[in-house]
């Protein structure tokens, strides 16, 4: 009795041990890469090293997926090498070894490797790219997804007529300015469009790696009289604008408000000397008053008059009285 409870335990023990192996998981590491570069997984474990029978007792999976990955080679250390990365390749590769610590006597499984992989690419297409178009402009928009694995450099946007004409050439594609659009901008006009034309637009991201999957869609501009009108004098001579001139007008701008500065200046600086003279003024035109009022007033200065000697002067000094009245002199 003792015996087979011994032998149970036995049992229950060594199921225990195959269960633990078989569903045990490493802990999960990281890897990211360039696309286009080459890979190798290890399938060995520092920590616990177990020895292979055979690289053909391992067993690589990619998580989640069902198809097999092609431009593989498994190595005779039990490594996964892959070759010319792509953006599908990445996922979680596990490394599985069959049988117990890597004996093939067992039918059991243990999991060796987990490793996550990234690959980094040039940037997908953009999302949600819209074109609003009007008579001779149009509004392109658009959103971004995913940048690739790097930040995104700048954007590139081109356009051009669609020709229903099958013989006819197609026209050549013409730069959105700026030729590099910022990385946080997210829409841009088109501009110097004609009106009722269908046009072929395309937008792209480029990051370090190079230039992204290319979004191209169509929109027809609209007809409106008025609206092109409008246009055409807004535009007219933007092409053949010289710098220049703006410069001239700004600096006969600048100039006239240095003169008129100047000038106020002047005024100001004026204006505060005048009261000082006002003020003299304003006294001797109090005295005259007081003269008037008061005949007893006396200043000998002001109330004698020297007339200049003529041929029939005797030299005599014509005196003004209290009453105002004159005495010519006498002639002889």
């Amino acid at each position: 009795m003792v015996i087979k409870k011994i032998i149970d335990i036995f049992l229950l023990i060594v199921i225990a041990e195959g269960c633990c192996y078989a569903t045990e998981y490493p802990e999960l590491q990281e890897l990211t890469v360039d696309a286009g570069s080459n890979l190798t997984l290890p399938c060995t474990d520092p920590s616990t090293m177990l020895p292979l029978d055979s690289p053909y007792s391992v067993i690589w999976v990619r998580e989640g997926r069902d198809d097999a990955f092609n431009r593989r080679r498994i190595e005779a250390d039990g490594g996964l090498t892959l070759t010319a990365l792509e953006r599908d390749d990445a996922g979680i590769y596990t490394c599985t070894v069959e049988g117990e610590h890597g004996s093939s006597d067992d039918d059991s499984e243990v999991v060796r490797t987990r490793v996550k992989v990234e690959v980094r690419t040039p940037p997908p297409a953009l999302a949600n790219v819209t074109v609003h178009p009007s008579t001779v402009l149009a509004l392109l928009l658009w959103e971004v997804a995913d940048t690739g694995g790097y930040p995104i450099t700048y954007f590139t946007a081109r356009y051009r007529q669609k020709h229903t004409d099958a013989d006819k050439k197609p026209d050549d594609w013409h730069a959105v300015m700026p030729e590099h659009i910022s990385p946080n901008v997210r829409q841009i006009d088109v501009y110097r469009l004609d009106p009722n034309t269908t046009y072929v637009f395309k937008i792209w991201a480029t990051n370090r790696l190079g230039a992204g999957e290319v979004t191209a869609l169509e929109a027809t501009t609209l007809h409106d009289t008025e609206e092109i009108e409008l246009a055409r004098h807004l535009l007219e001579g933007a092409q053949t604008f010289d710098t220049r001139v703006w410069v001239a007008a700004v600096a006969v701008v600048m100039g006239t408000l240095l003169m008129l500065a100047i000038g106020t200046c002047y005024l100001l600086y004026k204006d505060c000397h005048i009261p000082s003279i006002r003020r003299e003024e304003q006294e001797v035109i109090e005295l005259v008053p007081n003269i008037i009022l008061n005949p007893g007033y006396y200043d000998d200065d002001a109330r004698t008059e020297h007339i200049e000697p003529d041929e029939n002067s005797n030299n005599q000094t014509t005196t003004r009285i209290n009453n105002n009245t004159v005495v010519q002199p006498i002639r002889v």
